[in-house]
């Protein structure tokens, strides 16, 4: 079984830019991260309801394999995707975790 690579992000927004963040990140930037790297099999974004005081967004990408992960995390696409997230939102603000897919179970 082929392990997937999982990336997940943490965003901390200051409240008055919530509704502006949620808009670009589901309308620009989701879209241009699963077009432009290379292995990026899907994205999704969360909005935290509780548990996590620091932050109040999830985003989850799955990738083919961990190596098109590491790949994609090293690629100038990625490095331009963090210039626009910053442009628009500051720097900083943000937590990344790599993971792999132990085991899959999909209902439905």
């Amino acid at each position: 079984m082929v392990q997937k690579g999982i990336l997940i992000i943490m965003a901390k927004v200051v409240p008055e830019k919530e509704e502006a963040f949620d808009r670009w990140y589901k309308e620009e930037h989701l879209p241009r991260v699963i077009v432009k790297l290379s292995g990026a099999i899907n994205g999704r974004l969360y909005k935290i309801l509780e548990g996590q005081e620091e932050y109040q967004f999830l985003a989850i990408y799955e990738f083919e394999n961990y190596q098109a992960l590491d790949s994609a995390l090293k690629s100038n696409a990625m490095k331009q995707l963090i210039e626009e997230y910053d442009e628009a939102f500051g720097k900083g603000g943000r937590r990344r975790l790599k993971a792999i897919q132990i085991k899959s179970l999909i209902v439905g």
